[in-house]
Order: C-alpha cells, then structure tokens, then sequence
C-alpha cells in the first residue's frame, strides 16, 4: 500500500507543468529516496512475487521517470533542433541536480548488485569485476536458503542492475564535460556475460553507439539484439530507422557530383560510400516480416 500511495504522488509530480522545477525538492527527493527504500524492502521479502515489479517501480519512478523529464522538456523558446539537454544552462542549480541525481543512481545500484550478490551468495567472479568477495578469514560461508527460483530472480536482478548502470553512464555522458562512454559499454558487456541469452544490452549499446561509422556500428549491435534468444521488441524499430537512414544517404551520395578531390579527402569519400553501400545492401538483403 505504502508503494501505491508513494508512486501516485511522484505521478502527480511529474503531471504538474512545471515538473522540472519541482523534481529536485528536497521533499520530492525525500518521496522518492522512500519509495526506493520500500521496493528493496518488498524485493528481498518477497523476490519472487513482487521482486522483478519492485525492480521495474524503482528504476522508473525513482530513476528513469525524472531523466526523461529532464530531457525533454527544453525551456521556452529553446530551439527544437538542439540536443535534449542544452536547455539545462551549465553550472545551473537544475544541472547540479542532475548531475546529483545519476552518480546518485550509480551509487545505489553499485551497491544493490553488491547487496544481491552477498545475500544470495553468488558467483559471479568469472562474469564481471565488480563482485562481492568474501573474506577468506571467516570461514565456511553459511548455506544459503533460497529456493531455485528465488535464485534465479537474484542472478537476473544482478544482470539488469548492470543494465541500469549502463543507462546512467550513457546519460552522464550526454553532459558536457563527462566522457563515460567506455563505462556505460562495460556495464553493458558485463550484463551480457551474467546473462548472454539477453539481448536489450545490445540494444543499449547500439544506442551508445549513435552515428559511428556512418550507423555500422549501431546496426551490428540491433541486429545482435534481434539475433539473441530473448530479443528485445524496440531493437526492430530501431534498426528499421537506421535502414531508412542508410537508403536516404545512398539515394543522396548518388547524385553528389564527382569532383576532382585530394587524395586524404578522395579517401574519405572513398570510405563513406562504401560503408553506406553497405548499410544499403543490408536494408535490402533484410526480410520484410516487420
């Protein structure tokens, strides 16, 4: 009940007009740090009941919702065409927050895949480096009494975890100043090896990925995505995009003229029309089923 009363009034929050504004007050930040506390509370009392629901209420509302906002709400008058965030004006009281609000998040879930991981003693050694280790002067480690499906909940929790972790250094990194590109990736990867048969962490880092070498990159990591066992429904849109893309780019490389050009820059064209035939070729050789 607590966890319903609390979600509706960060819902009411995040309807008002003026939501940016009022996200970062000190009771509003209080609402949500207690809501927080309540979903870990409901996971580890009951993980395979409410755990994966708790998880998903926690990133979003504690997390995820207040990002998005932040993102698309530019001030008035603010050009549409500018990145998301140019709107936050640098060294501002709103960026400070905001800033505050990720490594605040990245803090959290450092510490919950430590917490998990020594709750449920887990293994996880041979998959990601930030594990919990046990001091060898203790002794036998007491047997833990988990069923196999609670087990389960806690090996997966740890991989979405790293997901999320991922997500907030990709966010980080749309800020001027931080460069955590290469830390969203590990996270990413290390997602990958807790669980491999996951395949949204390939999605996130095509999305990481952006433009690079004219959208190959990007669509390598979709198309992983669509490829693995548990594919992930926004990967297909994603890669239909950038299949749009490419065949606008082809069509538009077609008709530029061929001027006489350096040999450094006859490279470099040289190279462009080569990767964007082949993201062409791709779009083609792609079965149409969606």
């Amino acid at each position: 009940r607590a966890v319903v009363e609390a979600v509706h009034r960060l819902d009411l929050i995040l309807g008002n007009k003026a939501a940016y504004q009022e996200v970062f007050k000190p009771e509003n930040i209080s609402l949500r740090n207690k809501l927080r506390e309540l979903c870990v509370k409901l996971m580890f009392l009951h993980p395979v009941d409410y755990g994966r629901k708790a998880e998903e209420l926690l990133w979003r509302k504690v997390y995820y919702e207040v990002i998005q906002l932040i993102k698309t709400n530019k001030k008035a008058g603010t050009d549409s065409a500018l990145s998301p965030l140019q709107h936050i004006h640098s060294r501002s009281t709103l960026e400070c927050a905001y800033r505050t609000h990720l490594v605040a998040g990245i803090g959290f879930y450092q510490h919950l895949l430590l917490y998990i991981q020594s709750h449920y003693q887990l293994e996880l050694q041979g998959c990601i480096d930030w594990t919990h280790v046990t001091d060898p002067l203790i002794g036998c480690k007491k047997p833990v009494s988990a069923s196999e499906k609670e087990m389960e909940w806690a090996q997966m929790a740890c991989h979405r975890c790293l997901v999320y972790l991922g997500d907030l250094a990709r966010y980080q990194n749309e800020l001027a100043g931080v460069d955590t590109e290469l830390l969203a990736e590990r996270f990413y990867y290390q997602a990958l090896s807790v669980a491999p048969q996951i395949g949204m962490p390939f999605n996130q880092l095509g999305t990481l990925a952006g433009s690079k070498y004219y959208n190959v990159e990007a669509t390598y990591c979709y198309l992983r995505c669509i490829q693995s066992e548990v594919s992930f429904e926004g990967a297909f849109g994603n890669l239909k995009r950038l299949y749009d893309k490419a065949a606008k780019m082809y069509h538009q490389l077609k008709k530029c003229e061929t001027r006489r050009l350096s040999p450094s820059k006859k490279r470099g064209k040289d190279i462009k029309r080569l990767l964007v035939s082949f993201m062409y070729l791709q779009s083609l050789l792609q079965p149409k089923s969606r």
